[in-house]
């Protein structure tokens, strides 16, 4: 008799359930990097000694954190936890080489910029990790964005390093939370890839 009954009422059960599930859960909020261009064309094309090299850029490799949507953060050393209800529209390492590329082509620092798909062939290839893309929660109660790059430029012809720099921008955040990040990130990346033009630029 009662698994009659709770079969009779069981669709019933499974719908106030989910209303309750759907009223209680909140949406999850997508945040994206916005590039801010810079007009450094004229300046980069006159310093650059590259102007007629091609420039592949590599996946950038990094920790599994930083390969998924999830929007980072550190309260204490050694931790980093996601933003629950809070994701990237795509890995930080796929919205950052797309950054890169775009930046570099922009820049006409080189005579072409191809992405790590491209069959064609590069003289030079940029090879980067990413070590940091997280918020980073202070005990004072203040935080910053924090993106940090390890770059390589590879001669091809030789499979010669011919430079590194480390990339580093470290950007305060207005509010501790996802959308504050979010905020802090964006400056944070805008900031690195100027310094990775200057710093191509800069290179004999």
């Amino acid at each position: 008799m009662l698994n009659r009954m709770l079969n009779k009422f069981a669709p019933f059960l499974l719908i106030l359930l989910t209303a309750c599930v759907s009223q209680t859960t909140p949406p999850v909020t997508v945040y994206t990097i916005t590039p801010q261009w810079e007009d450094n064309t004229k300046s980069n094309q006159e310093a650059s000694n590259y102007n007629m090299s091609v420039l592949k850029i590599l996946p950038i490799r990094s920790i599994d954190a930083f390969t998924s949507r999830n929007i980072i953060y550190t309260d204490k050393q050694y931790s980093q936890n996601p933003y629950i209800y809070s994701r990237w529209s795509d890995a930080p390492v796929k919205m950052l080489q797309t950054m890169f590329q775009v930046q570099l082509e922009k820049s006409g620092q080189f005579k072409a910029v191809l992405a790590s798909t491209s069959s064609a062939r590069a003289s030079l290839n940029l090879e980067c990790t990413l070590y940091d893309f997280s918020h980073h929660l202070n005990p004072d109660n203040t935080s910053n964005g924090v993106v940090r790059v390890g770059c390589y430029l590879i001669n091809n012809k030789n499979r010669s390093v011919l430079a590194h720099q480390e990339l580093l921008a470290f950007i305060a955040s207005p509010t501790e939370n996802a959308q504050g990040a979010a905020m802090a990130l964006n400056k944070a990346v805008n900031e690195v890839s100027v310094q990775l033009l200057n710093w191509l630029s800069s290179i004999n």
